[in-house]
């Protein structure tokens, strides 16, 4: 086909569009579903499972966008407050739980966190907040490492200590998770 067959073809398909979409509901048999009716059934994909042998439509294989299943990881790691923990899905939201303090990451590679736990002593607060990257050299489903940087400080009474520091985690795939 030349450009000027091909222009027309999609100016067509463009006015057939815009025509159907004005049209008053109930009016089905305007331009945009007599044009479509030009097509050869048998040109046209489907998803649907065969009838009989005699069904050649091509099948649409490789039009739907597939969806990565989430990915569920073992993080080990952390100094101060140990975490050994499965997080479901690292793309969302999530929280690492230690036993003294509650994490909270943005989700994805790279994200930031803050504190959303801490123990419960009166007169003494804590507040932690800074950024984190997933890497996995050799794939996402080969063990890989997040990296935690950030500020916090910590408050008793009128004193107060800022500190400044950083945790490493190790990642391992799980095949399962229940959340």
């Amino acid at each position: 086909m030349n450009r000027h067959t091909i222009r027309s073809i999609c100016a067509l398909a463009s006015v057939s569009l815009m025509l159907a979409a004005c049209a008053p509901k109930g009016h089905e048999d305007t331009v945009a579903s007599k044009s479509a009716a030009v097509y050869d059934d048998k040109y046209q994909c489907t998803n649907e499972p065969r009838t009989d042998e005699n069904d050649k439509r091509p099948r649409c294989g490789g039009m739907a966008v597939a969806t990565r299943a989430p990915r569920a990881y073992r993080f080990v790691g952390g100094s101060g407050d140990p975490i050994d923990q499965v997080v479901c899905d690292i793309s969302q939201a999530f929280v690492l739980d230690g036993k003294m303090f509650g994490t909270q990451l943005s989700g994805g590679f790279d994200g930031t966190y803050k504190l959303v736990r801490m123990p419960n002593i009166p007169g003494l607060h804590w507040r932690t907040s800074g950024r984190y990257h997933i890497e996995f050299p050799d794939g996402p489903d080969k063990p890989g490492t997040m990296i935690a940087a950030g500020d916090g400080t910590t408050t008793a009474g009128a004193l107060s200590r800022d500190t400044t520091g950083g945790e490493r985690f190790v990642l391992t795939p799980v095949a399962e998770c229940k959340q």
